[in-house]
This record gives structure tokens, C-alpha cells and sequence, in this order.
């Protein structure tokens, strides 16, 4: 993936005002990392995230970037992201826990016009069940503008697992971001479901990512497994 994946007239069919149902999630994934943006180590969990937005959302991965532990390129990609690309949705990755660098929520609230904190707390409740580390996040999730923005952690397992967490409400959430009426919808749905052909959740599957500049003499992502921040 490259930053601005998509051409710069994809923008002129991104209309928040005149939002469908049917209309496929704009997605932009951010990593905060440091070392990431001089190059130092390769990306793993923002092409994880990407999988998991395409095979789970059906969404279209339209802006990545990978920026330092800085509140200026972080609040400034968001703020580029919701209000000239308009997207419907931005996760960013890494920076949420208490080291003096990870700044990535303060530049998220610094941003969102209201947060949406139980998004945040299903996924800390997620990681909680499986380590006692979870308890060091700070990550949080927010609305600017029609855009919802949401904070996960670092670690590639803990992408996978706070994703799998809010997956299911997140296309839901978005909906009534945009300003479709998710009643009349739901009703839809309900009627469907009576009929016998209740939908399934969806069930995350791990999966490896190498970006293509990765080696084949060991794996990429040494901190697997450990603090999820």
C-alpha cells in the first residue's frame, strides 16, 4: 500500500451529504510509529488492518500513511483525511499506550467534534479478557465531522482482536454517521431475520502479513504476543 492508494478524482464522487446505505466504507489506516516513518522497521499491523477492512467491511482502503509519534502529522492526516477526502472512516494504529511518545489519542480528541468512548471500551474489554496489559491503553474513538475515527493499539494481534471486537457495529455506526435512516434498515433486517435467514457474525480469522519489502529469515513483528499498546 501507498499513500493516497486511490487517484485524486476518486474524491469527486465522495458525497457525505448524499450517503447511500449500499455505498461501499471509505477507509484511511494510519500507523504512528516512529521508527516506522525513518524507515527502521516494516509496517505489519497497518497492512492487518487493511485485510481485516476489506474482508470483514468490504471496505475500500483508500489512504495510508505511516507518520511519527508527533501530534502535528498525526492531528494534520486526520483532519486532511475527514475534511478534504471525507472519509467514512479512519483507524489508526500504535501510539495509545502511557509512553511520553505515544500521543495518538490526545491527537484524536484534539480533532473529533464528540467522542464515542464505548467503542474504546469494548475493545479494552476484549483485550482485558486475554492480558492485564490491556489496562496501560489509552486508545479512544471519535466523530469529526462525518468521518468516525478509531484508536487501536501496535501490536498486530491486538489489531486483530480489537478489530473483531467493534467490527460487527462498525458499518452500523457509520451508517448513522452519514445520516441514513438505520430504523427504517433495521426493520428491513428484522423482517429478514424472521423469515429464517438470520445473519451470521462475522468470525475474524488470523492471518500473517509481510509487507513486500519484508525478509524471509525471521518474522517482522518481534513484540507479537506481548503488551498490546
Amino acid at each position: 500500500m501507498t499513500d493516497n492508494v486511490t487517484s485524486g478524482n476518486a474524491s469527486a464522487h465522495r458525497d457525505h451529504a448524499a450517503s447511500t446505505s449500499d455505498r461501499p466504507i471509505l477507509v484511511g489506516i494510519m500507523t504512528c510509529s516512529d521508527r516506522g516513518a525513518r524507515g527502521e522497521r516494516a509496517d505489519v499491523s497497518g497492512p492487518t488492518l487493511h485485510n481485516l477492512v476489506v474482508d470483514h467491511l468490504s471496505g475500500q482502503v483508500v489512504q495510508y500513511r505511516v507518520v511519527p509519534d508527533e501530534r502535528t502529522p498525526i492531528e494534520a492526516t486526520l483532519k486532511e483525511w475527514a475534511d478534504e477526502h471525507k472519509l467514512d472512516l479512519i483507524l489508526t494504529t500504535g501510539g495509545t499506550g502511557l509512553s511520553p511518545r505515544d500521543v495518538t489519542p490526545d491527537a484524536t480528541r484534539a480533532v473529533c467534534d464528540r467522542e464515542v468512548p464505548a467503542i474504546a471500551q469494548a475493545m479494552f474489554l476484549e483485550s482485558l479478557r486475554i492480558t492485564p496489559y490491556a489496562m496501560l491503553t489509552r486508545a479512544t474513538a471519535g466523530i469529526r465531522r462525518r468521518t468516525l475515527i478509531v484508536n487501536l493499539p501496535g501490536n498486530p494481534r491486538a489489531v486483530q482482536e480489537n478489530f473483531g471486537a467493534i467490527a460487527e457495529v462498525l458499518p452500523h455506526a457509520i451508517d448513522i454517521i452519514r445520516g441514513v435512516d438505520t430504523h427504517a434498515a433495521h426493520a428491513g433486517h428484522s423482517q429478514h431475520q424472521r423469515g429464517g435467514t438470520a445473519k451470521s457474525q462475522p468470525v475474524l480469522e488470523t492471518r500473517t502479513v509481510r509487507p513486500a519489502s519484508s525478509r524471509d529469515d525471521g518474522p517482522i513483528a518481534k513484540n507479537v504476543g506481548g503488551p498490546p499498546c
